[in-house]
């Protein structure tokens, strides 16, 4: 009875199992409660603008730290953009700053950059790490090939039967994990080069991918994380005039599908690559690039509409949320991160004047700003 399951997920969050996992960004986990079972999430913005690297860094790498020592959270992972291994080298990029504070690049730990070689020092600290990978490969699976919908929804429900056990009546399908405390996400990066069956148009094959990922989400409580590229020129400069935030719901390029099935929508803004002075009173024209909007555009479960500022440290694949504007001081400290590395206890520099010319006003929204 429909009234028993009611009860039965209410006394599973009493227990604590409806928490979400950690997704190294404390303000925006106060919006979308973290990475939570039977959640579909789609990423939405344009090409560079790091949504590869945010669905990286919030949806495996923190989560899987969190758990690294319990089975508890594992991933799925198409990487349709990007191979197995160059997926693992951007992970480590990460680990490897957080672990020994120190900056190796996916160009640096590969020796791409010209005239530079990995020193002997840093190749030891990378071979330190290989235990860490081998345990970060257990719980993180990832498949390289091009694929069409059919071919997803086969392998994960392979995937799905290795870890639990469909059960089928007269009148409906049911599935039992083995471990019912797994929280199971499943990464399509991105949507838009999946692989078209013979007579399918793009949008047909996302159409049935997405519908693929919404019954299992619902019958297998998987968490699926569609990322997805915009349909327009992000931070359109009229768009700004007019009041309206960089992307909204109509933006998502292809099809629009995947903005009705998901029940949370998260979308990457640079207004750095807008030409903009300031964002929200941050100052652009000092961060540059090192800024982005994490914008909530869509949430079932709660408040929407909703902006928080951050670094990106776009070479190391590291996200960290920004102090209010007004308790920044010195903008070239959050221009490298290594002032994360730094005491807590630091105070900042005494404040310093900032260039208030703007282009256009992007405080004129209808988007709140988390401070």
């Amino acid at each position: 009875m429909i009234i028993d399951e009611i009860f039965k997920q209410i006394d599973a969050g009493r227990a604590g199992e409806n928490h979400g996992c950690s997704m190294g960004l404390p303000k925006f986990e106060e919006i979308v409660d973290g990475v939570t079972k039977e959640t579909y999430t789609l990423i939405l913005s344009n090409s560079g603008a790091g949504k590869s690297s945010f669905a990286l860094y919030a949806y495996v790498y923190k989560p899987l730290m969190e758990h690294l020592d319990d089975d508890d959270y594992k991933v799925l992972f198409f990487a349709l953009e990007m191979s197995e291994w160059s997926l693992y080298i951007k992970l480590l990029s990460i680990y490897i700053f957080e672990k020994y504070g120190i900056q190796l690049s996916f160009k640096e730990i590969l020796s791409r950059k010209k005239e530079y070689i990995l020193s002997d020092d840093d190749y030891e600290i990378v071979k330190e790490c290989r235990p860490w990978l081998e345990k970060i490969s257990k719980k993180l699976e990832v498949y390289d090939k091009h694929v069409n919908a059919n071919t997803v929804y086969a392998i994960l429900k392979k995937r799905l039967e290795s870890m639990g056990r469909f059960v089928e009546t007269d009148t409906k399908m049911s599935y039992i994990p083995h471990n019912p405390n797994l929280t199971y996400v499943v990464v399509v990066d991105h949507i838009g080069l999946i692989k078209q069956q013979a007579g399918n148009t793009l949008k047909q094959e996302i159409d049935t991918l997405s519908s693929y990922l919404v019954t299992l989400r619902e019958k297998c409580r998987i968490s699926p994380v569609v990322v997805q590229q915009a349909n327009r020129e992000q931070g359109n400069i009229e768009r700004f005039k007019q009041g309206k935030s960089a992307f909204t719901i109509n933006d998502a390029k292809d099809s629009g599908n995947t903005v009705q099935d998901c029940n949370i929508m998260i979308a990457l803004y640079n207004p750095h690559r807008d030409g903009l002075k300031t964002y929200k009173n941050y100052d652009i024209k000092a961060l540059e690039s090192n800024f982005r909007s994490i914008m909530c555009l869509k949430n079932r479960f709660g408040d929407c509409d909703v902006e928080v500022g951050c670094n990106f440290f776009g070479g190391i694949n590291l996200f960290h949320e920004l102090p209010n504007h007004d308790e920044i001081y010195d903008y070239a400290r959050y221009t490298n991160p290594n002032y994360l590395l730094e005491d807590s206890n630091n105070k900042l520099d005494e404040p310093i004047e900032i260039d208030n010319e703007i282009s256009v006003d992007t405080n004129n929204s209808n988007f709140n700003y988390i401070l």
